[in-house]
């Protein structure tokens, strides 16, 4: 990871969260998914939770419209572990709405809550399906019939769910964006020169045009986070499975590679979660490019 293309990933927000906080956006992408046609945004509500509620626990947009409470979370890397951040999500959702109302839950009147939908939409690298239809079922370790969460993951790259991105220019602006981006990438400029070079390319081509020429500055800080926490993950996930592999092959046996990857995994991320927390970016940064340094924090840590 390039120190060039460094960014503090105390920066939060994401292009695709700023761009479907606009009523008109969310409303766009709403009729896209629903297959609707409704035009007046006021009527649509924007109520994902702030940071400062739920650091850990808020997906990317939440709108409240026609009874449905719409959570939308975009994702670089493939996470199978989302229908249950969906579920907790949602929880934290209705918690918020319900203490805005004022609403008492221990009374023997039946609350009304709105009803949910969950999306989930992927852009990363790896190739998967138009659409998935995740389970929360999947992960129970013992099969419990009636309960049961969803998330729709819609694969929103080039080629995939053309007429998703064609009723939501918004949306398709947004992937246009970020291949544009990867496209550069690959002919070898640097992310910073890259993301220019896209940005460019789309207000001359129309693609995002207004919101590009408003907020040109936050719009690239914003996906230099998302480029940097996207190449983080990867590198994370490659770096653990080497580490899992070697530390097999030290034990020399077939179910101690097995089990040697999934401990190196842990043991990574364990060491990542410390440094996160006492905000060394720099040793973290560090960590995942030199083994010789890491085997030291691992020993400082009792890891």
């Amino acid at each position: 990871m390039s120190k060039r293309n460094y960014v503090r990933r105390d920066y939060k927000d994401t292009v695709f969260h700023d761009l479907f906080s606009d009523k008109e956006h969310a409303l766009s992408l709403y009729n896209a998914l629903n297959g609707t046609d409704y035009r007046n945004a006021d009527r649509l509500e924007i109520v994902t939770l702030s940071d400062a509620i739920y650091m850990h626990g808020k997906n990317d947009v939440s709108i409240l419209f026609q009874n449905l409470l719409e959570l939308w979370e975009h994702q670089s890397t493939l996470n199978y572990n989302m229908p249950l951040r969906g579920l907790i999500y949602y929880a934290h959702n209705i918690d918020g709405i319900l203490k805005s109302r004022g609403v008492n839950l221990y009374g023997k009147k039946l609350i009304k809550i709105p009803a949910p939908d969950y999306y989930v939409f992927y852009n990363g690298r790896e190739k998967a399906p138009d659409r998935q239809e995740l389970k929360l079922s999947d992960a129970f370790e013992i099969m419990n019939e009636g309960y049961e969460w969803t998330a729709h993951m819609l694969n929103i790259n080039a080629e995939h769910n053309k007429e998703l991105l064609q009723k939501c220019p918004a949306l398709n602006g947004y992937i246009t964006l970020v291949q544009y981006i990867r496209e550069y990438q690959a002919e070898g400029l640097e992310l910073s020169a890259a993301i220019d070079r896209g940005i460019d390319r789309c207000i001359r081509e129309g693609v995002l045009k207004e919101y590009l020429l408003k907020k040109k500055s936050e719009v690239k800080l914003m996906l230099l986070t998302e480029f940097d926490e996207e190449l983080f993950a990867r590198t994370m996930k490659e770096e653990g499975r080497e580490e899992g592999r070697a530390e097999g092959r030290e034990e020399g046996r077939v179910e101690g590679r097995s089990e040697g990857r999934s401990e190196g995994e842990a043991r990574m991320g364990q060491l990542n979660l410390r440094l996160l927390t006492e905000n060394r970016l720099e040793d973290l940064e560090r960590a995942i490019k030199d083994k010789a340094f890491r085997e030291s924090l691992y020993k400082r840590y009792g890891l």
